[in-house]
């Protein structure tokens, strides 16, 4: 047991919470033995289906003749329905054989692992070696039924539509309720059901409806039964069970009871997990996606069944997108801030992981078939933000971006989906990528790899004395405990530049603060970052670039010339014009510091999205001496030649 570790919980977290996770850990266990106990007697069902008869079904997705839709986003959709009905799927970026029919037990990744069927979901091995239940899980979510759905809307065979009916049949047939390793979050099964209720408007004209009331009704009553607010914290997972019991009872009449057992309980968190600035408490980008996409199917659904959504949760919604879209590179990507897992709530289009344009773009395809998402978009700023509560500082001059992070872990100061991230950088010029974070990669599969990738020297930033930022707890994937204080200071436009200056303590136990300002021109970026203090330490400054093609070499006199005005605006105590770094031919970088340093550059790679990895390099300086210390880089964009 790692004292330290609640000690800090016990710190940190309101007493109230913790005492309302012990009251649900109690009934819960009043209540063991009963795990459905939200089952619906036989008369409430045939009541509910005569009910059903007589309603108009809620109205949420477009008509097919409304979708405008290019030729080549109808041919993407068509194509992976078709490697769907052959078991193909794409997972995270990769396409893999699933089975025909689809093994929802077997890990298409590793295929040497397999599930039980058999073991309650509740007694699954979520840990066991060399296994990922989250690959099983982006499975069991059934997202290839929007791909039959769709393909049914765009060409009228109705042949999709049977293929989607199937498709649920098998499911149901191979994962009886309560069993496996696709009932063993909560999570999973409400977002699975999410997805049937959703896609199901786009072949109701094709299937009877009848035959899913007994499919989502389990999911709706096991997700009841295992609501995930047993911690002291709750998390993107409690608020994800809550949205599939309120949109499955939004789209179906017959289930509405679960609208109006969780709906008030889904309207209270939303507002708790999102920040006054629009930003997720999770402090992750690729999460805060998800619960976006998410939280407005839950909105949407509920409007469209002509029922009231609290203002407060209306804007809450809107304030995701709009914190989302401020921070978007010039290629419409998502800078990685924490975990990027690749999931969606909404895959109604192939994208790649980060690629997150159509978070801001109305006229997207996405939403073609949800049009009334569209309201809740907001447009790209052409101007630099800084959102205060995630310590996030989004710089833009010109076609350049720079993206600044240095705020508080998620959760609450717990971990969740943070990582040591205090002051790394992002940096493109244009559609070319300069500097990026390594990546989240894995979670269970690789636990050692797992820490080492939220760890301090996976990021663009400096590391003292080889130490962690926040303590990363043993054998715990998901704690990160907060003690960094991480900031962003101000942001201002200065001398020509958007500037961007943060702080942290996370190597207090040495006496060092960092301190980083970042400069951006719509040519060139600047970073001086000073470590404040006393004493003897060593530092290591990383920079995480996405290319191969990275080599050591003199700067040419028109580059020393550019480097000697960077100088002049006091963004360098002195760049040594012998040692600097070219990046695919697109980018220099120098450096100059207080201190002697030596520089390298190391293979490693860089994960866009969840299980992908990508080939890539790190320039690390390495200094040792008295603190304090200053050190300068400049990163040049090149022109093409």
């Amino acid at each position: 047991m790692d004292l330290q570790y609640y000690r800090y919980l016990a710190q940190t977290i309101p007493p109230r919470e913790i005492a309302r996770a012990l009251a649900v850990r109690a009934r819960r266990a009043l209540l063991r033995g009963k795990p459905f106990f939200f089952e619906v007697p036989e008369q409430d069902r045939r009541r509910q289906r005569l009910y059903a008869s007589v309603q108009r079904r809620p109205a949420l997705l477009g008509r097919a003749r409304d979708l405008e839709l290019a030729d080549t986003a109808r041919a993407e959709i068509v194509r992976e329905a078709e490697a769907a009905r052959r078991g193909e799927l794409l997972l995270f970026g990769q396409w893999k054989s699933c089975g025909s029919p689809i093994d929802y037990h077997r890990d298409p990744l590793v295929p040497a692992v397999r599930y039980d069927p058999s073991v309650p979901g509740e007694q699954v091995d979520l840990f066991q070696r060399g296994a990922d239940a989250k690959v099983m899980w982006e499975v069991g979510r059934l997202p290839h039924l929007w791909r039959f759905a769709q393909a049914y809307r765009l060409t009228g065979d109705v042949a999709w539509a049977e293929a989607w009916r199937q498709e649920v049949g098998h499911f149901r047939e191979s994962n009886p309720a309560g069993m496996g390793v696709q009932w063993s979050c909560a999570m999973e099964v409400s977002l699975r059901a999410m997805t049937v209720a959703l896609s199901f408007g786009l072949v109701q004209d094709a299937v009877d409806a009848g035959f899913l009331l007994d499919f989502l009704e389990e999911h709706c009553a096991y997700v009841a039964t295992h609501l995930e607010e047993t911690a002291a914290i709750r998390t993107n997972h409690y608020a994800a069970d809550l949205v599939g019991m309120v949109v499955t009872g939004a789209l179906f009449p017959e289930l509405r009871r679960w609208h109006g057992a969780f709906a008030r309980r889904l309207w209270e968190e939303i507002p708790r997990q999102c920040r006054a600035d629009g930003t997720h408490f999770e402090s992750s980008t690729g999460y805060q996606r998800l619960c976006a996409e998410m939280l407005l199917a839950a909105v949407l659904a509920t409007r469209a069944a002509e029922m009231d959504v609290p203002a407060a949760v209306d804007a809450a919604v809107r304030g995701l997108f709009a914190s989302l879209a401020s921070t978007l590179n010039p290629s419409g990507n998502l800078p990685q801030i924490g975990d990027l897992d690749s999931c969606r709530a909404l895959p109604l289009l192939p994208r790649t992981a980060l690629d997150a344009s159509y978070l801001a773009d109305p006229a997207a395809p996405e939403w073609a078939w949800i049009p009334g998402a569209r309201e809740y978009l907001a447009p790209r700023r052409a101007h630099s933000v800084v959102l205060r509560d995630a310590g996030i500082a989004t710089l833009r001059a010109g076609d350049a971006w720079l993206c600044l992070s240095s705020g508080p872990n998620g959760q609450g100061g717990t971990g969740g989906h943070a990582h040591n991230d205090k002051n790394s950088v992002e940096l493109s010029f244009g559609d070319f990528d300069v500097l990026v974070d390594r990546g989240t990669f894995v979670y269970a599969r690789d636990p050692r790899e797992r820490d080492a990738r939220r760890g301090t020297a996976a990021h663009s930033t400096v590391q003292v004395d080889g130490l962690e930022q926040n303590r990363i707890v043993p054998g715990r994937l998901f704690a990160l405990p907060d003690t960094a204080r991480a900031r962003v200071l101000r942001m201002e436009s200065r001398e020509g530049f958007e500037q961007a200056v943060a702080e942290h303590h996370g190597y207090r136990a040495t006496g060092i603060v960092h301190r980083r300002l970042a400069a951006l021109r719509q040519d060139c970026a600047a970073f001086v970052d000073e470590l404040r203090g006393h004493g003897d330490h060593v530092f290591d400054a990383r920079w995480f670039v996405p290319h191969e093609q990275v080599v050591e070499r003199p700067a040419t006199p028109e580059e020393r010339a550019r480097l000697e005005e960077l100088h002049d605006r006091g963004l360098a105590f002195g760049y040594d014009t012998a040692r600097c770094v070219e990046v695919a031919g697109r980018a220099l970088i120098a450096f100059g510091a207080t201190l002697p340093w030596r520089l390298r550059i190391e293979k490693t790679d860089v994960s866009p999205g969840y299980a992908e990895l990508r080939p890539a390099r790190c320039v690390q300086l390495h200094l040792s001496g008295k603190a304090p210390l200053r050190l300068f880089t400049a990163v040049l964009f090149l022109p093409r030649h």
